[in-house]
């Protein structure tokens, strides 16, 4: 540009235009000042190129370069984090506080009185065995114990429930806001002008929506310029890549199978099947390869394969590969597999719950819901923040535990009491005795996990003893303790290792002895109907009693129990027992074989069991030595440490979330009175570039009045 008259009106009119566009940015951040998500805007200055002139260079005015924003992406990147883990733990922390008041013991109706109140009951009954008055109030507060674990199970589940339906408005409002980052990206891409035009609008636009998705799942943004702007989860797990949006899945619970590059299995197309729930990813792992059915076998983690199902002796449990037919049992699922051959190594994850899942173009699902480890820790390739992390988490690691405590306490209850009852004697004797619990395969051994039998682990080695009744007179045939209805087995005794349900039964049919005048009585029929076991006698001469069990398996078929069921949904007091209540077993059989009903031995060993310590341990916690109401207070106890911890963990990330808010807020807000001081500073300069201008036309006027 020539040096001249012409170039001062044109620096005039440049710093006008400068001044006009500073004075539009501080406007509009005036006018944005309360607008959430709003970034403050400055017009960029810059000096034109000057030339070359004498007596020197000589400027040429100013130009406004660009419209940049406030905003600082460190401290964006810290907030996303603190802000995504803080509502974790706020969201557990509002489901806990239920949970709480579920369990909150200062109401003196709650499960811990009803329990101790069964008890109590038991104690009225041995001071009184024969009252009527005593059996009937035993049924109803056990009654009342039943409902009261029924009520706050159903109420768990009922929170798991409502917890899916968040889960999956959670999962609708992420895959949203990931559509709208990605067409964002593509607005911004389409609107840049590097140097010259940067979309502030549009990109404080996208950075709210960030926000907002890292309140549902924890994300990191790579940002790079417009057409190079990604966001992922901290696993790596990509939700935008630059205009192409991924997405997440709710996905029902399902088997996906990891076999090794070698495995014969994969020519087959084989995999593992399950039946049945549970709130924890299980890994099924082959320690031995070979034919399913055929030698191979597995084992079963439930963080990953950091740990592995142990048994009692805290040994690693080893399950045979069976196909359907032959189904074991693992933890809380019957679990089979394809025919074919495995490889050792193969492994199958299988997710007996609703997951979300991580849906890529061009790789399957990934299962990313929450997973812990034995050790509280999260798995760090999976969801481990927002409130879709929370409500997994609470769901599967929370509700899910408590759930699986109070189903070992009312297995413990039901077995505790079952197995004195089991032994004891009403006020009259038995005609028929139906069992009350499955045996899900009556071919297999009743202890191995292909018998699918909820009681396998408690069965011992040893007989049972059935006191006979002659049913005319009363009097007991043949003299105490009996006849040992299982020394028809291969041994004389009962093995769970060796023994099925259908042995068992084999063993009372042929049961047999002879009196004393020499004539031999086979007094009982045993039939399974269903996986159940009945026991009745071959006439109506006949009447019996249990003496002794060394076994416990009429405890665990359910045979002459107080109890049926062993669940929160299916504990209850046995039919016959609500029909007939001369049928609670409060004495035991005297020495000489007889019913005495003023006997009070077993009243007294139940009533004994609310001071007694027991051993109970869910199937993935090793068991303890505790009281049954110790057990249920440690239950009460970890719901309240359980949600203090959280209360202070989400008031913690909270604060920390809200620091660097402030911080970027400090960056990026508006202050009215920076803005008035810049109105004010921008004015004046547009005043003086109108002077300038004016200034230039009056050197112009002088100029061309020379003219002759």
């Amino acid at each position: 540009m020539a040096f001249g008259v012409n170039s001062v009106l044109n620096m005039g009119v440049g710093a006008l235009f400068a001044s006009q566009a500073a004075i539009q940015t501080t406007g509009n951040n005036i006018s944005n000042v309360n607008t959430p998500g709003y970034s403050r805007q400055a017009v960029l200055l810059e000096t034109k190129y000057s030339i070359n002139y004498y007596p020197g260079q000589v400027g040429q005015g100013v130009e406004a370069k660009e419209i940049i924003r406030y905003f600082d992406a460190f401290v964006e990147e810290g907030y996303l984090d603190k802000f995504g883990s803080a509502k974790n733990y706020q969201t557990q922390y509002d489901q806990l506080r239920y949970v709480e008041n579920l369990f909150n013991e200062a109401n003196v109706d709650g499960l811990g009185n009803a329990l101790a109140e069964m008890f109590n009951s038991w104690n009225k009954l041995a001071q009184q065995p024969d009252s009527a008055p005593s059996r009937e109030a035993l049924l109803a507060s056990t009654s009342t114990l039943a409902n009261s674990i029924a009520n706050a199970d159903a109420s768990l589940l009922a929170l798991q429930n409502e917890i899916n339906k968040a889960v999956q408005q959670d999962v609708d409002t992420a895959n949203r806001l990931i559509q709208e980052i990605a067409a964002l990206n593509k607005e911004i891409a389409i609107n840049y002008t590097e140097g010259r035009n940067n979309p502030n609008s549009l990109m404080d636009m996208r950075d709210a929506k960030v926000r907002e998705l890292a309140g549902i799942i924890d994300v990191t943004v790579d940002d790079r310029g417009p057409g190079a702007y990604t966001v992922k989860m901290k696993c790596g797990n990509t939700l935008v890549q630059n205009e192409v949006p991924f997405s997440l899945e709710v996905r029902s619970p399902a088997v996906e199978n990891n076999l090794l590059a070698n495995s014969p299995y994969k020519a087959t197309n084989g995999t593992a099947h399950f039946n049945g729930a549970d709130s924890r990813e299980y890994t099924v792992e082959m320690l031995t390869g070979g034919a399913v059915g055929g030698g191979a076998t597995f084992r079963v983690s439930v963080d990953g394969g950091k740990t592995w199902l142990l048994d009692d002796a805290g040994n690693e449990r080893v399950f045979n590969a069976n196909e359907e037919s032959d189904s074991v049992r693992a933890g809380n699922l019957d679990i089979w597999f394809d025919a074919g051959s495995v490889a050792a190594g193969d492994r199958f994850v299988i997710a007996p719950k609703s997951d979300v899942y991580w849906i890529s173009p061009t790789a399957g699902p990934i299962d990313i819901s929450p997973q812990l480890y034995a050790d509280g820790s999260r798995n760090s390739s999976r969801i481990v923040g927002g409130s879709l992390g929370g409500y997994l988490e609470f769901r599967d690691y929370r509700v899910g535990e408590y759930r699986e405590r109070l189903d070992a306490l009312t297995g413990s209850i039901a077995w505790e009491v079952n197995r004195i009852h089991s032994q004891g004697v009403g006020m009259e004797p038995l005609t028929s005795a139906m069992g009350t619990s499955r045996v899900g395969n009556v071919t297999a051994s009743l202890g191995s996990p292909e018998a699918r039998f909820s009681w396998a682990d408690r069965l011992q080695s040893g007989n049972i003893s059935f006191a006979v009744f002659d049913s005319a007179t009363g009097k007991s045939m043949l003299p105490y303790p009996g006849l040992e209805v299982l020394s028809p087995l291969p041994g004389g005794n009962f093995d769970p290792a060796a023994h099925s349900l259908e042995d068992v039964r084999d063993a009372i049919n042929a049961a047999s002895f002879t009196d004393a005048g020499g004539v031999t009585h086979t007094p009982f029929v045993a039939t399974i109907m269903d996986g159940k076991l009945h026991v009745g006698t071959t006439s109506s001469q006949y009447a019996f009693s249990i003496t002794s069990d060394t076994t416990g398996l009429a405890a665990a078929l359910g045979i002459n129990t107080f109890f049926a069921g062993e669940s929160p949904d299916t504990l209850a007091v046995r039919d016959e027992l609500h029909t007939n209540s001369n049928l609670i077993n409060a004495g035991r059989i005297s020495t000489p074989g007889e019913i005495t009903v003023g006997d009070n031995l077993t009243a007294r060993e139940i009533a004994a069991l609310a001071t007694k310590k027991v051993s109970i341990g869910t199937v993935w916690n090793k068991a303890t030595s505790q009281t049954l109401s110790d057990y249920y207070a440690t239950l009460v106890t970890r719901v309240g440490a359980d949600t203090a911890g959280v209360k202070f963990t989400a008031a913690t990330e909270s604060t920390m979330a809200q620091d660097l808010h402030d911080r970027q807020e400090e960056i990026k807000g508006v202050n009215l009175d920076e803005e008035m001081s810049n109105l004010i500073k921008f004015q004046a300069s547009y005043k003086a570039a109108a002077k300038l201008i004016t200034t230039a036309n009056e050197m112009m006027q002088t100029l061309l009045s020379m003219k002759p």
